[in-house]
């Protein structure tokens, strides 16, 4: 008989491919435009490919230069010569899918010249140009290496904690976080507390990281001194809000809640029943309708905020939960605030992941709630076996009479994620401008902030690739899986 920790975890896998969004991407260009300050310069002068090039070069010399020797001669041995790395070379140090048409390396804004609009815009970047989708292992070719069945190899098996290897749900090992605690795949732990639970206990995701690497671009670009630095520099850095943004969705903080398992394992009995155990009919798995399940309240609760929340905006109607979202965008969160403060940030250090790795934290403790908050005010058929969710239908599956309190809570509790998104990039921006300032000052400190943030992004990126490689390995070996 299947375990059930082992079930659980076959059902949260299965539940990512309809579910690896957070924010819809013109949400996120409204957190932007709301959140941030409108006191940004707006001289902005357009990005040319000249600053990109410009910027990839600087990311090599940085690394074949890098003052660590071991640094340093891993990187080489990757990338031999400057020559080599090119726009392919570059998008796969950074972690991204060389294939894909990344904004910032590949394709080049044209505009807007308002930083505060460059920054609304550029979010929404990463779910459009799919630069976390489908990230598989390549051969020096640059071939898709696969295994002996022709099935493509994943770049880091990590991607599979969170998703699928194909599909939408390939992104979320960027698009989520976890908190920095112990996990356990308990069915219990699922029970009494979701935010404990993950599978595999070592189940890792990557939006802190993400933030980072993106922010430490953007420096180094700021810091070029070309006419489009500053352009660029704001493209990188609104991708890093992405990330920021994603984590402050509570949902994206956690795998699974135990409800879901239950009326997934309910309706399997259901079927089995009204199927005379298959034979009077083809029956759904217990994890195919765990998958639905999850999916359809993920959308559901998506949707149903979003709409609310452009309804206010755009002046349609004046919903006192979307209301309070959109006036969050420019409260912020004071509870935020003292934590952020609280970690004295400092402008020279990695603090884009501090942000997002403190953010975490605070959501992860909401992400059950709200899945829960969405489950009350939703259509009970959302739980039922063979019901798909279709996207911009929110308004028909919200209960006819929902709970009041419940509905309440759920806007409530989306409204806290949207204060702390707020609170967060515009500290983001902050340390970052911060940064910036000091490397204007001479021409001295503009070299030395610029070598100190490529430094970094070196130095992380290699011990980024050393552990997926080596998680890899040990992947193959133990599936005993041969690649070709």
């Amino acid at each position: 008989m299947r375990r059930p920790a082992a079930a659980l975890a076959v059902l949260w896998a299965l539940s990512a491919p309809g579910a690896a969004r957070a924010y819809e991407e013109r949400v996120h260009q409204l957190i932007g435009e709301r959140a941030l300050p409108a006191t940004l310069p707006r001289d902005l002068a357009r990005a040319t490919p000249v600053d990109v090039d410009e910027l990839r070069s600087a990311t090599w010399r940085a690394g074949a230069g890098h003052p660590d020797p071991a640094v340093r001669e891993r990187f080489v041995a990757r990338h031999p010569s400057e020559r080599q790395f090119d726009g392919w070379a570059w998008k796969e140090f950074l972690g991204l899918t060389p294939e894909a048409r990344v904004v910032g390396v590949d394709v080049v804004p044209e505009g807007p010249a308002d930083a505060r609009l460059l920054l609304a815009l550029s979010s929404r970047f990463p779910d459009d140009d799919r630069r976390n989708v489908e990230r598989f292992a390549h051969d020096p070719d640059r071939r898709v290496r696969k295994d002996a069945a022709g099935k493509p190899l994943p770049l880091d098996p990590a991607q599979l904690d969170m998703g699928a290897l194909t599909g939408l749900s390939s992104q979320a090992w960027a698009h989520y976080g976890l908190p920095r605690i112990a996990f356990s795949d308990s069915p219990e732990v699922l029970k009494t507390d979701p935010r404990r639970w993950a599978w595999p206990p070592t189940a890792q995701a990557f939006a802190p990281d993400m933030a980072q690497m993106h922010t430490d671009v953007a420096l180094a670009a700021a810091t070029a001194g070309t006419p489009g630095g500053r352009a660029l520099a704001h493209v990188w850095l609104g991708a890093a809000h992405h990330y920021v943004e994603d984590v402050a969705n509570q949902i994206h903080t956690l795998q699974a809640v135990y409800p879901f398992f239950r009326d997934a394992k309910i309706e399997s009995w259901k079927e089995n029943v009204l199927s005379l155990w298959g034979f009077l009919r083809p029956r759904p798995t217990f994890e195919e309708i765990g998958l639905g399940i999850i999916k359809n309240h993920h959308l559901f609760l998506e949707d149903l905020w979003g709409a609310r929340v452009f309804d206010a905006a755009e002046g349609r109607a004046s919903m006192p939960g979307a209301v309070a979202g959109l006036d969050a965008l420019v409260e912020g969160d004071a509870g935020e605030e003292a934590a952020l403060d609280a970690l004295r940030l400092d402008p020279a250090g990695p603090f884009a992941r501090s942000i997002t790795e403190q953010l975490v934290d605070a959501s992860s403790r909401e992400g059950a709630d709200v899945y829960l908050a969405a489950r009350e005010i939703a259509r009970p058929r959302l739980s039922k076996a063979g019901h798909v969710y279709e996207l911009g239908t929110a308004d028909a599956e919200l209960r006819p009479s929902p709970d009041p309190a419940q509905l309440a809570r759920f806007y409530a509790l989306e409204a806290r994620g949207f204060a702390r998104a707020a609170s967060a990039v515009r500290r983001h921006v902050r340390l970052f401008d911060d940064e910036v300032a000091r490397a204007g000052r001479s021409e001295a400190d503009r070299l030395a902030v610029r070598e100190s943030a490529l430094r970094r992004l070196v130095q992380d990126r290699m011990a980024a690739r050393d552990a997926e490689e080596a998680r890899l390995a040990a992947w193959l070996a133990g599936k005993g899986v041969t690649a070709r």
